[in-house]
């Protein structure tokens, strides 16, 4: 069997994933370390280690890492559909096409986990030997160390929470590979001791980690620090408590959100906008619970020539300032060959992502939501089929009129540079409306309906930045008309916010979660356990097909909604069990 593999392996000449540690004959290996960084010379200087922090973060600066996340995140939601166009050459027409009809196979180009498992192979090295260079460089402090661990907890606290929600059932490496002769028969954790695991280590993170407005530049939004891992915290309770329904995590969400919410409060207060003049606000000047760019400039400060690491904004992966290309996003939206300046990416929005519907199932419910031009090409135009995307493309504003006639086109002009949000104030918010509208909904006590209330705020804050000041009164949304569906306008203002940011798939899957008529258990893997999807998901998933009910048949139970393991890496790590719902197409 091994022979078999080999020698397929040789004709694609290609090493993938974990399984390529174990040939020796590949230098060049997803997963290992540069041969340099493995030997003990290396670990003598501050500048060494600060150079594999950066390295571990790079990890997920891959253009197979950006892709992924885009078709994990948004393009398996009801936000994407692929673009009409796409000649049948194009390189991942055929596994998109596969994901889109619901026949992924376990060869799929968008299964393959590597970047994410290299960067946690980083964060274990760092871990492991770090802490040696404070006896042989005076300059590495013992702060300097705690403050590089706690990156390296929290980046790959990080990486586990992501790969769990994308394929539920898996391995958690139990330290840093070295050599390509090292077992890495991992077995698969299931969902429940991944969380766990990934909480423990992001609260001893936090034991060290710096503030959010400790360097004044770039590392502020570029490295994990108190504000990005209470974000993950956030995150983790959030997915855990839907699933479990458990009041306790909810809690805990809302608890992380607003240690956020205060610092971001507290810091723009002491040293004013970061495009400004630094300056703390004088006492006469307006104090605001949330601080957030005006509709007008919102997208240029936080997508566009501006352009990232805005005072909102939590953690972005650094392209603008590091010298890459962003060719994962810049394929997926805009070119999918990264050549043409002409061309379109291979993902389109879908008509519900491009089009105003007032009915209230729709995204948009009126035209004068700035975000709607903002993010996407003609919108609310009944000339085209498909929208393309804007956001994190287009380098400057679609125009500030707020009406759809002003400019349904925006400006075209491009950048392949912009980063990669991960968290931003924005998403913590709604993160936190989402907990206390399901505490409310577990109290069903009267006294309980601040909560609603509170929810509601912050969406409407979140929704009015959109609106021009003329325009905020007028289509401002009102809470007499959703005190009895706010779990329906915090999932519709997440998606209006956040589209196109590899949110949406995940908001789904909790949403259903909450739905289903039996409850999930995260303690079991999925050959052991399942629960059938509900009714409430279908609906709002599968709506940017023509025909939803044929693609229902399709996604009849929770293990639909995870993605298989590639099969090589089944092949090659013999712990490792297969999503059951996927077939190989496998040839030897």
């Amino acid at each position: 069997m091994i022979t078999k593999i080999y020698k397929k392996y040789v004709a694609k000449t290609v090493l993938t994933g974990i399984g390529a540690l174990l040939f020796t004959a590949c230098v060049d290996t997803v997963i290992l370390p540069d041969n340099k960084t493995v030997d003990e010379d290396y670990w003598q200087q501050k500048s060494e280690v600060e150079a594999l922090v950066a390295t571990a973060y790079a990890q997920l600066r891959d253009a197979t890492a950006i892709r992924n996340m885009i078709v994990w995140g948004d393009f398996r939601s009801d936000e994407m559909e692929m673009s009409a166009s796409m000649p049948t050459s194009a390189g991942y027409r055929v596994a998109l096409q596969q994901i889109y009809s619901m026949n992924m196979e376990t060869e799929n180009e968008f299964t393959k986990w590597a970047p994410f498992y290299s960067a946690i192979n980083y964060c274990n090295l760092i871990l492991e030997k770090a802490e040696g260079v404070i006896a042989n460089d005076p300059d590495y402090t013992r702060g300097d160390y705690e403050a590089n661990k706690a990156q390296a907890l929290a980046l790959r606290a990080f990486c586990y929470f992501y790969l769990s929600r994308v394929f539920h059932d898996i391995p958690v490496t139990p330290h840093a590979f070295f050599n390509s002769s090292d077992d890495l028969n991992a077995p698969q954790a299931n969902p429940d001791s991944v969380l766990n695991m990934c909480i423990a280590d992001l609260t001893e993170a936090a034991k060290y980690a710096v503030s959010g407005a400790t360097y004044g530049d770039w590392r502020d939004r570029g490295y994990l620090n108190q504000d990005g891992i209470n974000a993950i915290l956030a995150d983790i309770y959030l997915w855990r408590a839907s699933i479990n329904r458990s009041a306790s995590d909810y809690q805990a969400c809302i608890d992380y959100c607003d240690k956020i919410i205060k610092a971001k409060k507290e810091a723009y207060e002491q040293y004013g906008p970061r495009s400004g003049t630094g300056r703390r606000l004088r006492p006469d000047e307006e104090r605001k619970d949330y601080y957030l760019s005006p509709y007008n400039t919102m997208y240029a400060d936080l997508f566009g020539s501006n352009g990232q690491n805005a005072d909102e904004s939590i953690w972005e992966l650094q392209f603008k300032l590091s010298n890459y290309d962003n060719t994962g996003l810049d394929q997926m939206y805009y070119r999918y060959n990264n050549r043409s300046s002409n061309s379109f990416g291979y993902m389109k929005a879908s008509k519900v992502f491009g089009t105003v519907d007032q009915t209230g199932r729709g995204v948009w419910f009126n035209t004068y939501d700035q975000r709607l031009y903002e993010y996407v090409y003609d919108a609310a135009s009944g000339s085209v089929e498909q929208f393309g995307i804007r956001k994190m493309v287009a380098s400057m504003s679609a125009g500030t009129d707020n009406k759809a006639e002003a400019n349904p086109s925006g400006s075209r002009a491009q950048t392949n540079t912009c980063n990669w949000i991960f968290y931003r104030l924005t998403d913590v918010m709604l993160m936190k409306a989402e907990a206390l509208v399901q505490l409310y909904n577990m109290g069903g006590k009267a006294e309980d309906d601040t909560r609603n209330e509170d929810a509601f705020n912050i969406c409407q804050f979140i929704n009015n930045r959109a609106l021009s000041d003329a325009n905020v009164s007028q289509y401002a949304i009102k809470y007499s008309t959703y005190k009895d569906r706010m779990e329906e306008l915090v999932l519709a203002e997440r998606a209006r916010e956040l589209c196109f940011e590899g949110k949406r798939w995940y908001d789904l899957m909790r949403y259903n979660y909450r739905h289903t008529a039996t409850q999930a258990d995260l303690t079991k893997k999925l050959t052991e356990s399942y629960v059938q999807n509900s009714e409430e998901f279908y609906d709002l998933a599968l709506r940017k097909y023509t025909v939803p009910t044929a693609m229902k048949v399709k996604m009849r139970d929770e293990r639909y909604l995870y993605m298989p393991i590639n099969q090589d890496e089944v092949e090659l790590n013999t712990s490792l069990v297969q999503n059951p719902v996927y077939k190989s197409a496998a040839k030897y």
